[in-house]
């Protein structure tokens, strides 16, 4: 990757990335626009020069806003021979639209999810899993919002699934409409609905909220998709008064995501919903805690019966293997085997081809890495990796044909362990909040203006 695809220019942009035009070559670091100033490329080039020599890299007292700096460690000079490639830092992205999503957006890993959980039902270790509307979207931070975005990037995974959906088509043009949703612009509508009466002691708290880095959490995005008329809800669990502690929130997340059982339907109806897999329609949930905040996609049974949250974490951005399958789909993926499957197939090819069906014992070194990777939750995901008779050997080839992608290889213990969040980390917190959307018509004016002050349903 060429280093002007790593940098990230933060001022004044279009909300429109697709259809942005040309805007004025800006200074990294202060925001000075080189263009208005007429100075030439090694004027620039010593302007640079300035903010590394001095003792002090703040900005002009001159700017309106307070911008995130740039770290140096991830700022790397330019040589100014070759034009400066300006690169959107703050692009938004939903499935519907045709060109590829920005490197911190992934979507189609609801589908592949899905198929992990499959094979993990298969091998006795997921009883029974429930999953978001499919074209969720995985939003990770970035550079410049790294420490204090997550609240942002769960905002935008609910507008990408919200902007997708088809239950409720008006809430595209809520949501884009005057601008479309992002990290900056989001600062915006919280701000001009403090303007309007909405959540006056969060204006209060927060103050001043347009290009600064201060966190937001779920009471911000109840106010952002009100103020917009989108319907949402805030969900409280103060896990301390419960008997049943963590439970009381599990048992509300399964009865959110788990679709009804059909009395009467099709055929497909009764054996999707006898399916020990599933997706629904249901948009993802925002769960926040102190300190953090998750989308929430889904949860699994695992084989002794707790129940495990499916998260998205815009902290935890999914591997560039597991990115590029659930770009390019389910079909590209040769998942990996059980090691008793493998050492099954084995044995079995051994003795077709009349040779011994003795294993030889895995090497220490092969021990050693097995201990350096992560630890699954059971033995059986542990994976010895046999050598495939079958495979070509040096120079015979891939069985590739040429033009065509090579499938990507994945652990389907290893992708669910990803969005996996055990009850265990769970009872680690006493207080929570969820943020979820009935997806009903939307609000009028008057709805709106009843709920100016910010509320929550109490569960315990």
């Amino acid at each position: 990757m060429d280093w002007d695809d790593e940098v990230e220019i933060i001022g004044e942009s279009s909300s429109r990335p697709s259809c942005a035009k040309a805007g004025p070559t800006l200074c990294q670091l202060c925001d000075m626009n080189f263009d208005s100033e007429n100075l030439s490329e090694l004027q620039r080039h010593q302007h640079y020069d300035s903010h590394f020599n001095s003792s002090s890299s703040k900005q002009p007292s001159s700017n309106k806003f307070r911008k995130p700096a740039i770290p140096k460690d991830l700022f790397k000079p330019c040589s100014f021979q070759l034009p400066l490639r300006k690169k959107t830092a703050d692009e938004f992205w939903y499935p519907a639209l045709s060109r590829p999503p920005p490197d911190n957006y992934c979507p189609g890993l609801i589908p592949l999810l899905k198929h992990a959980l499959k094979k993990s039902h298969t091998k006795g270790n997921t009883r029974r899993a429930v999953l978001c509307y499919e074209s969720a979207t995985h939003i990770c931070v970035e550079a410049f919002d790294r420490r204090w975005g997550c609240g942002y990037r769960n905002f935008l995974m609910a507008c990408a699934a919200l902007m997708d959906q088809q239950i409720q088509n008006i809430y595209f043009a809520l949501l884009d409409d005057p601008f479309p949703p992002s990290v900056r612009n989001l600062q915006h509508w919280i701000e001009a609905a403090w303007k309007e009466g909405y959540d006056r002691e969060g204006a209060k708290d927060l103050g001043n909220l347009v290009d600064t880095d201060k966190w937001i959490g779920t009471a911000e995005l109840y106010t952002a998709f009100t103020s917009r008329g989108v319907p949402s809800q805030l969900i409280d669990f103060d896990l301390s008064k419960s008997e049943k502690g963590i439970q009381v929130m599990i048992d509300w997340i399964v009865q959110y995501f788990s679709p009804p059982t059909p009395k009467q339907g099709t055929v497909t109806d009764v054996l999707r919903a006898a399916s020990p897999v599933i997706a629904t329609d249901k948009m993802p949930l925002v769960l926040q805690f102190n300190g953090h905040s998750q989308t929430i996609i889904g949860y699994e049974i695992s084989k002794n019966g707790d129940t495990n949250l499916l998260v998205f974490d815009p902290s935890r951005p999914p591997r560039s293997n597991l990115r590029r399958a659930a770009i390019a789909g389910p079909s590209s993926v040769v998942w990996e085997q059980s090691r008793t499957n493998q050492v099954l197939q084995s044995v079995m090819h051994s003795t077709s081809n009349g040779h011994s069906s003795k294993l030889k014992r895995p090497s220490s070194s092969s021990d050693t890495q097995q201990h350096k990777r992560t630890k699954s939750s059971e033995s059986d995901d542990e994976i010895i990796i046999v050598e495939d008779p079958d495979a070509p050997k040096n120079g015979q080839g891939s069985g590739v044909p040429p033009g065509e992608t090579q499938p990507s290889t994945l652990d389907p213990s290893n992708v669910v362990n990803h969005f996996r969040l055990s009850m265990s980390k769970l009872k680690r917190k006493q207080h929570y909040q969820i943020l979820y959307f009935p997806m009903t018509d939307p609000w009028s004016t008057e709805e709106r203006n009843r709920r100016k002050v910010v509320t929550s349903i109490s569960c315990c």
